[in-house]
């Protein structure tokens, strides 16, 4: 008998740990479909205005041309599933730039895309100074000729305001 009730309870306990993990998981579901979500259009353009505002004070700083240069991002440089590792090579050699903090995003820019042999990889350092990485493509690897770092203005930018979107 005493074995029937602990094996009852066990099961018991189970159960109620199963519907409490469910209730658990269904609170992070609905937490992540919070309102928030309607403001994700407002907070793009509040992170555009501000890449933006970063990409302008660089290309001034460093009185730059990007006429004729593709802009990257880190996502469009991920090798699709069946791509070689061979094949791609210089898509790997750029994806390390984007390791490190800033303020706005990392831009990566290259004359004539993937196929031309000059880049810039511009940022502004979260201290607020500009960095321009000069590349060239040698065989079918990006390398990083020069880095210049030029004591720039922080940028001060409030913080997206999500309590907005509370209903």
């Amino acid at each position: 008998m005493n074995k029937r009730a602990t094996l009852l309870l066990l099961i018991i306990g189970i159960f109620a740990y199963g519907i409490n993990y469910g209730t658990a998981f269904a609170n992070s579901i609905e937490e992540r479909n919070r309102p928030e979500k309607a403001c994700s259009e407002e907070f793009e353009k509040y992170r555009k205005k501000l890449d933006d505002r970063v990409l302008k004070d660089i290309v001034k700083s460093y009185s730059l041309d990007l006429f004729g240069f593709q802009e990257f991002t880190n996502r469009e440089l991920d090798l699709k599933v069946g791509d070689s590792m061979n094949d791609h090579s210089d898509q790997i050699s750029l994806q390390h730039l984007f390791v490190g903090g800033s303020i706005g995003s990392m831009r990566l820019f290259l004359e004539n895309g993937l196929e031309g042999t000059k880049g810039y990889f511009l940022y502004k350092r979260v201290d607020g100074n500009n960095v321009l990485k000069v590349l060239n493509k040698m065989g079918n690897i990006w390398v990083v000729m020069t880095v210049d770092e030029k004591k720039a203005e922080k940028l001060e930018q409030k913080p997206f305001d999500w309590g907005k979107c509370a209903d």
